[in-house]
């Protein structure tokens, strides 16, 4: 049989297709992530600078605790107007963080937030006590963020209870066990927050021997509030190339700001 052009150009497009049906499906390109956590101390914070420290830091994840949403003092939408992202697109308030019933009650809520300059496709906020007594709740803000080229990565942020009583630090490990119990053996995930535990103590022990990697120990090993570190960086999955802690002192906690390859 006579191979003619045209017959050797249809089996090529046939062995072409074929390959194309038989090939792995193309990787997501790596997304650069710089994630900035901080605790910006509630109704105090002045949302301008710390804007400026956003920017200079290069990030485009943040992630806030006491911050608060109040009846002209929306926080979250003053921060994400000066950094000129959307506040339906680019924010997450996880309200949940508010006074106990024994409190005087305040105005609007107080929560943690996530803004990114990303894409936020998914919102999770997940209460993490129902005090009826007199301490702050406490609850973890979530989201999903589109990279772009097919990638995503999940942020999700908390505030545990202070203190250093035996009640205490009771508390916080409930909570710490429920957010642990809440992302099981799930991965590509960010976890930040103030932890409000030292490296040494059991809860960030705990949270370490369930696989997170505690990307402080590694870049950033200095103190975040006083002279102690209990703001923390976990991740799970994600490669973490770069960090620090930020000397400012426009809160009573100092950011941390780490890279990241997604």
């Amino acid at each position: 049989m006579r191979v003619t052009r045209r017959t050797h150009a249809i089996a090529v497009s046939a062995l072409l297709a074929a390959a194309a049906l038989t090939a792995p499906p193309a990787q997501a390109a790596a997304a650069n992530v710089v994630v900035l956590d901080w605790n910006v101390h509630g109704e105090s914070a002045d949302m301008k600078a710390i804007a400026e420290v956003v920017r200079d830091s290069g990030a485009n994840v943040v992630t806030l605790q006491e911050i608060h949403r109040r009846p002209g003092a929306d926080q979250v939408r003053q921060l994400a107007d000066e950094l000129g992202w959307d506040i339906t697109a680019n924010a997450h308030f996880g309200a949940g963080d508010d006074v106990g019933p024994c409190d005087d009650p305040q105005p609007g809520k107080a929560g943690n937030a996530i803004l990114s300059s990303y894409k936020i496709v998914e919102r999770v906020t997940l209460p993490l006590t129902n005090f009826t007594t007199c301490p702050v709740n406490r609850s973890m803000a979530g989201v999903k963020l589109d990279l772009g080229g097919g990638s995503q990565i999940r942020v999700f942020t908390t505030h545990l209870s202070p203190g250093l009583s035996q009640t205490s630090v009771s508390r916080r490990e409930a909570q710490a066990a429920k957010v642990l119990d809440y992302f099981g053996s799930r991965s590509q995930i960010v976890l930040t927050g103030d932890f409000n535990a030292r490296p040494t103590d059991a809860l960030s022990k705990r949270f370490v021997s369930a696989g997170w990697t505690d990307t402080g120990a590694r870049y950033a090993n200095k103190p975040t509030l006083g002279d102690a570190r209990i703001d923390y960086v976990y991740t799970r999955g994600v490669t973490t190339t770069s960090g620090s802690v930020l000397p400012t002192t426009l809160s009573d906690h100092r950011p941390i700001v780490m890279r990241m390859v997604h």
